[in-house]
């Protein structure tokens, strides 16, 4: 009983404390005076939207119950906007009533907003836990009053009137001057909004979905449309991402720069979209005021932030996986961490430096976890796609080293198929050879079968590998010179010109002696003596220059290669494809040509 008399006692003195439901008469000219001090270009800087205010900290019950009380007046003077008093959800004027991080500080406003309008102001207070009940009233209306207007340079040639809340720099020294409310009432008359251009607000906003009747019903349904617009938002975004990726337009961009901008900019456009469908869903659902130029500001700080993020992501990926390309667990974290937070930590970085009056704390705070979450959505899906692109490399890189393996196995097969026709070619007419001398000369018959030996020790040894080099190429020529030489005696001269530079060059095996072979079967023997071969060899730039000459009887228009021939053509196209020829001429000398690819 002893608490409702004292309930009902403070209500009453609150009650007499702000007058009444109407303002008390104030001449019009000293009205109109003081009003200059928050007038810009005919508009006084004020709240343009329902004004939600929220007690932080450890108010008292007396608290509480001033503030309602002055809520309810100011909503008996304004006529075009609502005021509430809430205690969850997001607010635009916050009273921070002893709270423990701000003991110690003086009592002030921190303000955030621009030339035209208060967007959100926070009061900081602390009051002595043993103040009375008028103080606790005077601290309270000061500052709340102040945080409804701001103050323009006009301020201090303004005529000031002694005891009102806007004219004295101290709490204890206002009286509840009667010119506080009609100032309020006056400021935030609905002709100042039809002014602007701002769309009027009825005491109670209806809308086709909602309707937010007293300030119980306001946040809560805020949260919801608020949540809803977020989820939405981020759907149709998802969808344009699946979109642009079935399109084929996001590829391996393999770290150029330009391609890592555009793609980059096309994924962060999904987040613009985001962005700009949670917002209209908002504007439209919960009457949030439309201003072109914040618009066209956020947008184009939000491009800039996004252009720069994607500038930072490129650059660390690149200076960390440019050589670990290969390296699966990098090439998916690293990605997956740049993409989540450098997007997130850039703009709370920059908010560092903002002035307090410019900061809001939960606006930063809303967009920081709304960008973590899309980002961090974005980096599993780019986590998840560069793995399985390095996947299918792996696979396509294990498949071409399979095609390459059986390619050179094939190769292989081929070259010592063609390696075995050339042996029994020359055999037959080696052996030959040395029967048609074995009655005639022993002695070489006997130099010839070495010879012949040695021939093809060089031929077994070898004929698993493609290449030899030039030297010992040179010897298995000039040995089997050295056979056909026992055979056809002086009929058969031969000379072997060979750079010192070029003797470790590689050919491939069995080269130049069929070459040789063809000139002693198709121009030597049909001569009958001073039969001359020479092999010679030169680097011509990048080339290797292989003659076979002799003074037999010249080419044909049309030749028919002999075997030998066709067995090096065919070993150039499987060795070296387009890169190397075979060719033969009468003039000025008759002569075989090969050239050939030649490295250092």
């Amino acid at each position: 009983m002893k608490n409702r008399i004292v309930l009902f006692l403070l209500t009453l003195l609150s009650c007499q404390l702000w007058a009444a439901n109407e303002p008390n008469p104030v001449d019009a000219d000293l009205l109109k005076r003081i009003e200059n001090k928050f007038v810009v270009d005919s508009l006084p800087v004020r709240y343009y939207s329902n004004i939600l205010i929220r007690l932080e900290g450890q108010p008292t019950v007396d608290d509480s119950l001033i503030v309602q009380q002055l809520v309810d007046t100011l909503n008996s003077v304004i006529d075009v906007w609502k005021v509430y008093l809430i205690y969850e959800g997001t607010s635009n004027l916050v009273i921070q009533l002893n709270m423990p991080e701000n003991i110690g500080k003086e009592n002030h406003i921190e303000r955030r907003d621009n030339s035209r309008e208060i967007v959100q102001n926070k009061i900081i207070l602390n009051m002595d836990a043993d103040a009375d009940s008028l103080t606790r009233k005077k601290q309270l209306y000061y500052y709340l009053m102040r945080s409804l207007v701001k103050f323009t340079e006009k301020a201090a040639e303004s005529p000031k009137v002694k005891g009102s809340v806007f004219d004295e720099d101290s709490p204890e020294k206002i009286t509840f001057a009667s010119v506080d409310l009609p100032v309020i009432k006056s400021l935030y008359a609905k002709v100042y909004d039809d002014r602007s251009r701002r769309p009027r607000k009825n005491s109670s906003f209806q809308s086709n979905k909602f309707s937010f009747q007293s300030k119980n019903v306001s946040p809560r349904n805020r949260f919801l449309v608020s949540s809803a617009a977020g989820l939405l938002g981020m759907l149709l975004a998802i969808i344009y991402l699946i979109a642009i990726v079935q399109t084929g337009v996001i590829k391996n961009h393999n770290y150029d720069f330009g391609k890592f901008l555009w793609q980059g900019m096309l994924v962060f456009f999904a987040y613009v979209l985001q962005v700009a469908v949670a917002s209209s869903i908002k504007v439209y659902f919960l009457n949030v005021k439309f201003d072109y130029r914040i618009v066209l500001g956020n947008t184009i700080g939000i491009a800039a932030l996004g252009v720069i993020s994607i500038i930072l992501i490129f650059l660390t990926e690149f200076g960390i996986l440019r050589k670990r390309k290969d390296d699966l667990l990098l090439n998916t974290l690293i990605p997956f961490l740049t993409t989540t937070f450098i997007p997130a930590l850039l703009p709370m970085g920059l908010t560092l430096i903002m002035p307090s009056s410019v900061r809001n704390e939960e606006a930063i705070f809303g967009v920081t976890v709304t960008t973590i979450l899309f980002c961090s959505l974005i980096g599993v899906a780019r986590t998840f796609y560069i793995y399985m692109s390095m996947q299918s490399r792996h696979l396509l890189r294990k498949k071409d080293v399979q095609l390459a393996q059986l390619s050179e196995l094939h190769k292989q097969a081929e070259l010592q198929s063609l390696q075995s026709k050339i042996n029994p070619h020359f055999l037959y007419n080696s052996l030959n050879s040395i029967a048609s001398l074995a009655t005639i000369d022993g002695q070489k018959t006997e130099k010839m079968a070495l010879a012949l030996s040695d021939f093809f020790k060089y031929s077994l040894n070898k004929e698993q590998k493609q290449t030899v080099s030039l030297k010992e190429e040179m010897e298995s020529v000039e040995t089997y010179l050295i056979i056909e030489k026992v055979r056809f005696g002086e009929r058969l001269n031969y000379e072997v010109q060979l750079p010192q530079e070029l003797e470790e060059a590689h050919i491939p095996q069995f080269l130049i002696q069929p070459l040789v072979e063809n000139a002693v079967k198709h121009g030597l023997s049909q001569l009958t003596h001073n039969g001359l071969i020479r092999v010679v060899v030169e680097r011509v730039n990048k080339q290797l220059k292989i003659r076979v000459f002799d003074n037999g009887p010249a080419f044909p228009d049309e030749p028919i290669a002999g075997y030998g021939l066709q067995s090096i053509q065919e070993k150039l196209n499987l060795l070296y494809q387009n890169k190397a020829w075979l060719k033969w001429e009468n003039a000025p000398e008759k002569h075989i040509l090969i050239v050939l690819p030649f490295s250092e």
